[in-house]
């Protein structure tokens, strides 16, 4: 059998705040009874006009709690929409970015790497200095420069050029 000791309090604060709240407590029960008895004095026509105004106070707290849930609602929105957007920039911003591409030659020794920038490519030698470059100028043609940034020759076909042939 177990033995419980009375609850001490801890400190005179604690002591204040329990009496506070049980006087809050009996002050709040005092002021509903008064209230009450306001009521109960009331002639039947006053009673209806105190009814009507308490639907009217509910209805209009439901509106305001309907316009916050709204309120809400468009907060969380305009947020998935704001992350959506970052995602979106920072995804199309890495594969903007460069993807290393090894060149192996028929003995299987590395002989440099291309780096694909999209409509852009240039080459390195094996030990990582720039070679050259290749430009897609989106018209069936390719233009060629060499490691001083001249042109040195394009790809293509002239008269798809001329003509902007398979152009779509």
């Amino acid at each position: 059998m177990t033995f419980l000791a009375p609850r001490f309090l801890q400190s005179r604060r604690e002591a204040i705040l329990l009496e506070t709240r049980d006087a809050m407590k009996a002050a709040a029960a005092e002021a509903r009874v008064q209230t009450q008895m306001l009521y109960d004095a009331l002639t039947p026509e006053e009673k209806e006009r105190v009814v009507v105004a308490r639907v009217e106070r509910q209805r209009a707290r439901l509106k305001q709690q309907r316009a916050g849930f709204k309120r809400g609602f468009m907060m969380i929105l305009l947020t998935i929409i704001i992350f959506a957007f970052i995602y979106l920039v920072v995804h199309a911003r890495a594969h903007a970015q460069s993807h290393q591409t090894p060149i192996y030659g028929a003995d299987a020794s590395n002989q440099g790497s291309v780096y694909d920038y999209g409509k852009t490519q240039t080459y390195t030698d094996r030990n990582g200095h720039f070679s050259g470059s290749a430009v897609n100028n989106g018209n069936g043609t390719t233009s060629f420069y060499n490691r001083n940034g001249n042109f040195t020759g394009s790809a293509g076909s002239s008269i798809d050029r001329a003509f902007n042939f398979n152009r779509r």
